[in-house]
């Protein structure tokens, strides 16, 4: 290859290259800023013993009209045993995910009774229907078992968390690290050892559960100190 082709090589990779840094690099730059901007928030929020967010990517927070829906029967205090507090999901996170249910539910077995555009579009994928139809099923009743199931008991010196009325895990309030809101439906408690917990926003006394676990970070903080 000669002198002229190859800088006409050359030239044509760097007319290639250079639109794709100009577009790239300030949105590479402008995602590494947004970390640590979200770091810096994590990190106030856990020094100072306050719910921040959970993770730099979390999803959305629902939907107004939804919120207020599933906050229905979250005031007020949660049901006690002798020592233990017991949290679970509030009457209107429960109307609200089996309403869900019921309209999806609806569009898989009723598909003439779903949006236009709806049958249509599960045609069009390259699986057969009845397999899209069998995991919409799967997803929905893991959602109703999550929410029916979900249980988190805890008293000065332990938290026990249920999920889908099977697993069961113990954790220490000496050992909670940090605590941060996932965006939705989830409070994650990060306890050091000990893992994360996730505690429905949605439960019946969800209010005094949090100032518990804030008063209980500040404890562990002036302890560390």
């Amino acid at each position: 290859m000669n002198m002229a082709a190859a800088l006409g090589v050359i030239f044509k990779t760097i007319s290639i290259l250079v639109p794709f840094a100009v577009i790239f690099v300030p949105m590479a730059y402008f995602g590494w800023w947004k970390a640590q901007r979200r770091r810096q928030i994590i990190d106030r929020h856990r020094d100072q013993g306050t719910i921040g967010p959970a993770a730099f990517f979390q999803g959305q927070a629902l939907p107004r009209h939804y919120d207020a829906v599933a906050r229905i029967g979250t005031g007020g205090p949660a049901p006690m045993t002798m020592n233990e507090r017991i949290l679970k999901a509030s009457i209107g996170v429960r109307v609200f995910v089996l309403g869900l249910a019921a309209v999806i539910g609806t569009f898989v077995f009723r598909p003439d009774f779903a949006p236009t555009g709806f049958p249509e579009a599960i045609r069009e994928l390259p699986v057969p229907a009845i397999y899209i139809h069998g995991l919409l099923l799967a997803a929905l009743a893991n959602g109703v078992l999550y929410i029916f199931g979900f249980e988190a008991r805890y008293d000065r010196d332990i938290l026990i968390v249920t999920r889908m009325m099977f697993f069961r895990r113990e954790y220490l309030w000496r050992n909670l690290d940090w605590i941060g809101d996932d965006g939705a439906y989830e409070l994650v408690l990060r306890f050091e050892p000990g893992g994360k917990a996730k505690v429905l926003k949605h439960s019946v006394g969800i209010g005094e559960f949090k100032e518990f676990a804030q008063q209980q970070i500040r404890k562990n903080r002036t302890h560390l100190a």
